[in-house]
């Protein structure tokens, strides 16, 4: 799926609504885009150093150093080591608790982006069980190429991602949040066409 659809799948069953939930919504935001960040730096460091964007999707996405890091950020092992040393702190009481419950829903939140990914990636799909494994699943079908049902989905997540919109404007009644949401239902028509640009011309 598309970054921004982790994100609200993560926002829309982890969060709350209320002052006291910020940080417990800020942990499910940051764990649904976190695993995503790599490419993010990734795209941006090509940016600045002038590679040709066939270059980065075509070499560096799958070599080392970045394919490595991408991995690490999609590693379900990594996000179940976190959980598990979380419960020690939800168990201990206080404060600590409190902080193991928001470290717990980062993490859960990573694992939601995951398990979109594994079934929606075919030749460029992660290493999901790193550093155990650099097995990857390759799907039938592609969250955005054509030759692999791409089409079809991208119309299901447009679909998806404005109704998760809707729920999530619906929670919550802050103007900043309302306001990032209407610029996240303008996404889902500017990034498949951008991506449509780069398949049909790349």
């Amino acid at each position: 799926m598309n970054t921004q659809s982790h994100v609200l799948l993560a926002s829309a069953l982890f969060t709350r609504s209320g002052v006291g939930n910020r940080a417990r919504n800020i942990a499910a935001i940051s764990g649904g885009f976190l695993p995503d960040l790599p490419i993010f730096i990734m795209f941006a460091w090509s940016k600045i150093q002038g590679v040709p964007e066939k270059m980065v999707w075509e070499t560096w996405y799958f070599a080392p150093p970045w394919q490595t890091i991408v991995d690490a950020s999609h590693s379900i092992p990594i996000y179940w080591l976190i959980i598990m040393a979380s419960v020690f702190l939800v168990k201990s009481g206080g404060k600590n608790s409190d902080y193991g419950v928001v470290i717990v829903i980062f993490s859960l939140s990573a694992l939601t982006h995951i398990a979109g990914d594994f079934f929606l990636h075919v030749v460029d799909g992660h290493a999901h069980f790193w550093p155990l494994s650099d097995w990857r699943f390759s799907s039938p079908v592609s969250y955005w190429d054509p030759r692999y049902y791409g089409q079809y989905f991208s119309v299901f997540e447009i679909i998806a991602g404005i109704s998760l919109c809707v729920l999530l404007f619906r929670r919550f009644e802050e103007k900043f949040v309302r306001v990032i949401l209407g610029l996240t239902m303008i996404s889902y028509i500017l990034v498949p066409a951008y991506f449509m640009y780069i398949v049909k011309h790349h």
